[in-house]
C-alpha cells in the first residue's frame, strides 16, 4: 500500500488497470492502459486537479487555485510512470511536478463506450409488476441492504421496504438517513387523509390520474416517500407508471407528440387559497444528449396555454396522447398499500395515481415526506465508498 498516491477528493479509486504507456503531447497527455484502452487528458484538467497541497486544500480537498492562475500556453513538458504505477507530469512554467493515482485517472478518462451507460432501467407492466422490495428491519440495520434499496430506487424509479414497525417518526428517520427532508406547502410531512376543505385532490377519496407532485416549483421535489400505517379501506390502490418508458415509446412511435412534449412550455399553478406557486417548463425535461431526465405534468394543476392557436392544438394533442398512455394498463403497476410498507419513488420520473376508495368503509393512514434526488445519489456514492474501503485490497485504495 502506498500512502503517497493522493487524489484530489475523498473518494476511493481502486487501481484496476495499470498504465503501460504515457506520452506528453504538448497541451495534453495520452495514456495507454493494460487492457488496450487509450485516454487523453487536457493539461488544464490535470493541472487543476493536481493532488498536491499547493493546488488542493489538504482538509477540504477543494481547489485553492483559480483557472486564471494557469498560463494560457500551459504544457506537459514530460511524463513518466514511477515504480508504484503513478503518473508523474512535469509542467512548463516553473517545472512543477504532479503525481496522479492511476485509479483516479482511469475513472476520469473518456471512453466512448462508457458515455452511453446508465443505471436507469425502463419498465412497463409486463417488466415490473411489483416494486423491487426489501425487508425494512434489515435495511434499518444493514447498510448493504439499505444501499440495495437506494440503488433499486435509482434504477427503477420506485422501490419498497416492508415489515416496518408502526413507530411515530420512523418515516422521517429513514428519509433523513438519505439526506434532508424537503418541506413543501403541505409542511415538513403530511398525511393522506380526507379534509373538509382540501387544498389538493390528494386529500379526497376520489380517483387520481397519474401525475407528479410539485410541478408548480422551479425545481420539483425529486423523491417522495409514502409510509402505510393503517389501511382497511376498500379501494385506493396506487397506480404507478414509468414516465421515462412512456417518453421513449413516444419518441419512436409518436415523434411529433414527443417533439411537442420536449419543446412546448406549459405553466403549472397550484389552486390553494393560501399559496400561489407557479412554474413553467416542457412536459419532458431533456439533457443535452437528448435523454429524458425529468417530467413536469399534473392535469389538475396545468394552467391554460397562452400560445398561438397552432401551438395550442399540437400541445394539447400531445398531452392527451401522453395521458392516454399513462392510463393504459400496459404501463401500469398496481400497488396495494399494506401496513408496514414504505414506498419510495422518483417524483420526476414515476408518475403516481390512485384508485378511488370508500372513505367510510375502513381506516386509511398513510404518511408522506419529500426529499431530493441529489441526496439519493450522494448517499449511494458515500455508501459505496465505505463499502469499497471495507472490501478492496489495500494496495488498490490509494
Amino acid at each position: 500500500m502506498n500512502q503517497n498516491l493522493k487524489t484530489p477528493d475523498f473518494d476511493v479509486w481502486p487501481i484496476t488497470h495499470k498504465i503501460v504507456q504515457a506520452e506528453a503531447k504538448g497541451a495534453s497527455v495520452r495514456i495507454g492502459w493494460d487492457d488496450g484502452q487509450v485516454s487523453d487528458y487536457h493539461a488544464f484538467l490535470l493541472r487543476e486537479n493536481s493532488p498536491d497541497e499547493a493546488t488542493i486544500h489538504p482538509l477540504s480537498r477543494e481547489s485553492i487555485i483559480s483557472p486564471l492562475d494557469l498560463p494560457d500556453d500551459l504544457k506537459c513538458e514530460d511524463v513518466t510512470v514511477d515504480d508504484q504505477g503513478a503518473l508523474l507530469v512535469t509542467w512548463s512554467h516553473g517545472g512543477h511536478v504532479s503525481r496522479y493515482n492511476p485509479g483516479w485517472l482511469r475513472a476520469h478518462g473518456w471512453f466512448e463506450a462508457e458515455q452511453h451507460s446508465s443505471p436507469v432501467v425502463l419498465w412497463a407492466a409486463a417488466d415490473l409488476a411489483e416494486p423491487p422490495t426489501f425487508d425494512g428491519p434489515a435495511a434499518l440495520k444493514d447498510d448493504g441492504v439499505f444501499l440495495a434499496w437506494l440503488e433499486a430506487l435509482q434504477t427503477y424509479g420506485v422501490a419498497r421496504l416492508t415489515n416496518l414497525p408502526q413507530e411515530d417518526g420512523l418515516l422521517e428517520h429513514v428519509v433523513e438517513r438519505i439526506g434532508p427532508v424537503r418541506e413543501s406547502n403541505f409542511g415538513r410531512s403530511y398525511t393522506l387523509e380526507i379534509k373538509d376543505d382540501p387544498d389538493s385532490n390528494a386529500f379526497t377519496s376520489a380517483p387520481l390520474l397519474q401525475h407528479m407532485d410539485m410541478p408548480t416549483r422551479e425545481c420539483p421535489h425529486g423523491l417522495q416517500f409514502l409510509f402505510c400505517r393503517k389501511n382497511t379501506a376498500q379501494g385506493g390502490e396506487g397506480l404507478y407508471c414509468d414516465g421515462y418508458r412512456i417518453a421513449e415509446d413516444m419518441r419512436t412511435e409518436e415523434p411529433e407528440h414527443f417533439h411537442s412534449l420536449t419543446t412546448d412550455i406549459w405553466e403549472h399553478n397550484n389552486r390553494a387559497k393560501t399559496s400561489s406557486y407557479r412554474a413553467s417548463g416542457p412536459v419532458f425535461e431533456t439533457a443535452p444528449s437528448g435523454a429524458v431526465t425529468g417530467l413536469r405534468i399534473t392535469s389538475w394543476l396545468r394552467a391554460p396555454l397562452k400560445a398561438p392557436l397552432e401551438v395550442q392544438d399540437r400541445a394539447y394533442r400531445a398531452v392527451r396522447a401522453f395521458t392516454a398512455r399513462a392510463q393504459d394498463d400496459r404501463y401500469l403497476m398496481r400497488i396495494t398499500y399494506r401496513p408496514g410498507d414504505l414506498l419510495a419513488f422518483d417524483n420526476r420520473r414515476a408518475l403516481h395515481g390512485r384508485a378511488g376508495y370508500d372513505a367510510h368503509g375502513g381506516e386509511r393512514f398513510i404518511e408522506g415526506i419529500y426529499a431530493d434526488r441529489d441526496d439519493l445519489y450522494s448517499k449511494i456514492r458515500t455508501l459505496k465508498r465505505a463499502q469499497t474501503l471495507k472490501t478492496a485490497p489495500l494496495e488498490t485504495q490509494l
